[in-house]
């Protein structure tokens, strides 16, 4: 039988997250936080719903290695027991919610509610809420189920190719319902949109300059494999280009609806912008 090393390996460092909830909130804080490191050799335990002093305490004398303990309790009396618990033990604590709760509570002029788990519920909310977005924004694009699209936050319209889908897709993320609608010359706008419009759902209007549009649409032509002449020289034609952007523009500004250019800009460029524009009547 062969005998075991006698250089054996060292423990992997260790990060304990204490929670009155379910920890999900520190973790996701801690993960983000490691992530700026090259070291990956982290064990991450986490232990929640701890709701009295015994359960802390009996929660950090379980600990059989070295560790930073990372802690969430809205109890500050949980929060200062964490705090001298964790240097009688001789271990490096940070408490997630000090000083911010403080800061906090000195700028509104009141006080915390103290409600375990509050901030994990608040972060569930918004994760959901952002989930609903992307799936209603996916169902409402390119001028799908206009029906609906009175019960966007936001409508995007403009002529093909104008970036619409990729700076709804940005906005969904961001927790924003995008309903986007493209405008084609010589045929009227859906009255869902002006119906939509009427009903004060922020409307904004992407354009682009004409020899950019041209180079992104004569390479989605190309991708998609498409050859007719027929079909190159009515998508591709610079007056051609030129006249659609200018009936999306007049459409725009007869009804109101602030136009953003996106040439050369970066999507979340875009997004802010809208977002600036619509003067936070989005929501």
């Amino acid at each position: 039988m062969g005998s075991k090393s006698s250089k054996e390996s060292p423990l992997r460092q260790q990060i304990v997250i204490l929670s009155d909830s379910t920890g999900d909130t520190a973790e996701g804080f801690v993960r983000a936080v490691l992530a700026q490191f090259q070291s990956s050799d982290v064990d991450i335990k986490r232990i929640p719903n701890i709701e009295s002093e015994r359960a802390l305490r009996k929660s950090l004398e379980s600990i059989t290695q070295r560790a930073l303990i990372v802690y969430t309790f809205a109890s500050p009396e949980l929060r200062k027991t964490a705090w001298s618990l964790t240097r009688e033990l001789s271990y490096t604590g940070l408490d997630l919610l000090y000083p911010a709760v403080e800061i906090f509570s000195e700028f509104l002029g009141s006080s915390p509610s103290q409600q375990a788990g509050a901030l994990h519920s608040v972060l569930a909310r918004d994760y959901f809420r952002r989930i609903e977005a992307i799936e209603f924004t996916v169902k409402h694009d390119d001028g799908m189920r206009l029906n609906e699209i009175h019960l966007a936050d936001i409508i995007l319209v403009g002529v093909s190719r104008s970036s619409k889908t990729p700076t709804s897709i940005y906005l969904a993320h961001k927790g924003y319902r995008v309903a986007n609608v493209p405008l084609v010359l010589g045929i009227p706008e859906p009255k869902e949109l002006l119906t939509a419009h009427e009903k004060k759902v922020p409307v904004a209007c992407l354009t682009i300059h004409e020899s950019d549009l041209e180079r992104i649409r004569r390479t989605r032509f190309i991708n998609l494999g498409a050859k007719t002449k027929q079909s190159e020289d009515h998508y591709l034609a610079i007056d051609q280009i030129c006249a659609e952007l200018k009936a999306a523009q007049q459409l725009a500004r007869k009804y109101g609806w602030p136009i953003i250019d996106v040439t050369d800009r970066a999507i979340e460029e875009t997004a802010s912008e809208i977002l600036l524009l619509i003067n936070g009547k989005a929501r």
